[in-house]
């Protein structure tokens, strides 16, 4: 509520939530329906590709369920203006809304009888799914129901058996082509995926430029009257593999359709290599091909994009257990750290009680008191809420920082942690702000095992030695922290050192540079060690530096 009451006798202008899906299931499945029918070869009379029904599964699929009946609606104005302008009688028209209405329902019904929620395409368990209930039962079950509606209405004087197998390829091929590109894509909108790098951006322009050529050799030209060489299928072949890796299966999704048009058009206008005397070998030779194609690539792509997946959430537990366990060796000192504005805020408590007990309280000296106990307080809240952020897990949140500031807060959780070392510790920090763009959590871990490591590498040193510098800097568009220590080195080159299970320490994992390392290189900079000459080690942080507003 805005807190502002509507005004009596004005009607909302906005309109219905569910207008623009209606208009954008309409519209779609018209531009669906007349695409299909440009498919059609000649007198075969069942388009090759027919991909209203697969935009209605993907439409349902994305959908609540109670909101299915509406949205199947919403395509009957749509359905009756394109099959009646190709002259098929109004009875066959309505017979062919409700099947391909069928086959939505039974594939999405399926789908969401093993998978509640809005199927997306990122498992092999939900690719199984979609390929078993959508790909597979949907086409072949409406199938039937199609054939026996034909029979029924008496259209045509094909075989039923014919008109089975016919409308199950179609179909089959629709469902590959048109729902992973709707869903693929619609999960990518949906989860507000970032913005690719200019040089993406140019691959996949490259990408796009090779596919559509490598199409138009295979399937654009004239091959009649000599033999096809087998090797001329696999020119595209490079073109989707490389979709595939390199862009998931949202570039799958999207390369397979391009090819899949390519060769259906190619084909209807005579040119390509399934050109034969038969229309609707034509037709099954074409689907066959695609079909043989789609299956193992968008599989192979989700199975990539699902071991990624994986592989960087168990990068980010494992970020998160080292960030726990160097915290467990911090207790201690941040017990200490803890304890000195609980004791200032107990003992400022017990005088201004004594004051007022005595009833010899001056009032700027109670004043004072409060303040050194709202003080302590704060100083105490603002380590609990820095513990509480590195003990929680979370997703990666990228926003501006200031290293300056990151500096600090680390040093207030180790400052009791390198009181009980013994170890001096010196801030050299520069004066003007630098800002950067990263996760405050994961930048500050890296600045708590640089400091870690930096004094316990002293630890044989003497008291007098133990000094841990850290400073801050900027260049041209750089931002640097430098963690130096006065201890022994290292010994080992320096690579060694970011080895993950790599550790000098008796007790330790070896995890703490390595995930530093990978931290560093996720917020776009890099991680340096080195031996100092008059001894000791030196660890350098660069980052990229934030651009003014």
């Amino acid at each position: 509520m805005d807190g502002h009451p509507a005004t009596p006798g004005l009607i909302s202008t906005r309109p219905p939530r569910w207008l623009a899906p209606v208009l954008a299931v309409a519209v779609g499945y018209y531009l669906a329906a007349r695409l299909g029918f440009t498919f059609t070869l000649k007198p075969y009379p069942i388009s090759t590709l027919w991909p209203p029904n697969a935009l209605l599964v993907a439409v349902l699929l994305l959908a609540r369920t109670r909101d299915w009946w509406w949205l199947l609606a919403a395509a009957l104005p749509a359905h009756l203006s394109a099959e009646l302008q190709s002259g098929v009688p109004a009875a066959m028209v309505l017979g062919w809304y409700a099947s391909n209405c069928s086959e939505a329902l039974i594939g999405a019904g399926l789908v969401r009888a093993f998978i509640p929620a809005p199927l997306r395409l990122h498992s092999l368990r939900n690719s199984a799914a979609f390929l078993l209930c959508v790909v597979l039962a949907a086409p072949l079950l409406s199938s039937f129901i199609d054939a026996t509606i034909v029979r029924l209405i008496g259209f045509g004087d094909s075989p039923y058996w014919d008109l089975v197998s016919r409308r199950f390829f179609s179909n089959v091929l629709a469902e590959l082509t048109v729902v992973p590109l709707v869903l693929t894509w619609a999960a990518a909108v949906g989860s507000g995926a970032k913005a690719l790098k200019p040089a993406r951006y140019v691959e996949a322009a490259a990408l796009a430029i090779g596919l559509l050529g490598a199409c138009l050799l295979v399937f654009e030209v004239p091959h009649s009257g000599r033999q096809t060489s087998p090797a001329l299928f696999y020119i595209p072949l490079p073109f989707l593999l490389w979709a595939a890796v390199r862009f998931g299966p949202v570039g799958i999704a999207t390369a397979l359709p391009v090819m899949t048009l390519a060769a259906i058009w190619g084909t209807v206008h005579g040119l390509g290599p399934f050109v034969s005397e038969q229309p609707h070998e034509t037709a099954r030779d074409v689907q066959l091909f695609v079909i043989a194609v789609a299956v193992p690539l968008l599989l192979f792509a989700i199975a990539l994009d699902e071991r990624e997946r994986l592989e960087r959430d168990s990068r980010a537990q494992l970020t998160h257990l080292s960030r726990v366990a160097t915290l467990g060796e911090l207790s201690g000192g941040i017990a200490h750290e803890l304890n000195q504005p609980l004791t200032a805020i107990l003992s400022n408590a017990q005088a201004a009680r004594s004051f007022l007990a005595s009833k010899t309280a001056d009032p700027e000296l109670l004043a004072e008191i409060l303040e050194d106990i709202i003080t302590a307080d704060q100083r105490a809240g603002h380590v609990i809420d820095r513990l509480r952020a590195m003990f929680k897990r979370g997703e990666t949140h990228f926003e501006p920082l200031e290293v300056n500031v990151l500096v600090r807060e680390v040093a207030t959780l180790v400052h009791g942690d390198l009181t009980t070392r013994g170890v001096q510790l010196d801030l050299r920090l520069a004066e003007r702000p630098l800002p950067v763009k990263g996760d405050r959590v994961q930048l500050e871990q890296v600045f708590l095992n640089l400091m870690m490591n930096g004094a316990e590498a002293m630890a044989a040193c003497g008291s007098g030695d133990r000094v841990l510098t850290v400073g801050t800097l900027a260049t041209a568009g750089k931002v640097h922290v430098n963690v130096v220590d006065h201890g022994a080195g290292f010994a080992v080159p320096p690579a060694k050192l970011f080895e993950a299970f790599y550790t000098t320490k008796p007790n330790g994992l070896g995890l703490g540079l390595s995930i530093s390392r990978s931290i560093v290189d996720a917020h776009g900079g890099k991680l340096w060690a080195s031996t100092r000459r008059g001894g000791g080690a030196a660890f350098l942080v660069t980052l990229p530096s934030l651009p003014k507003g």
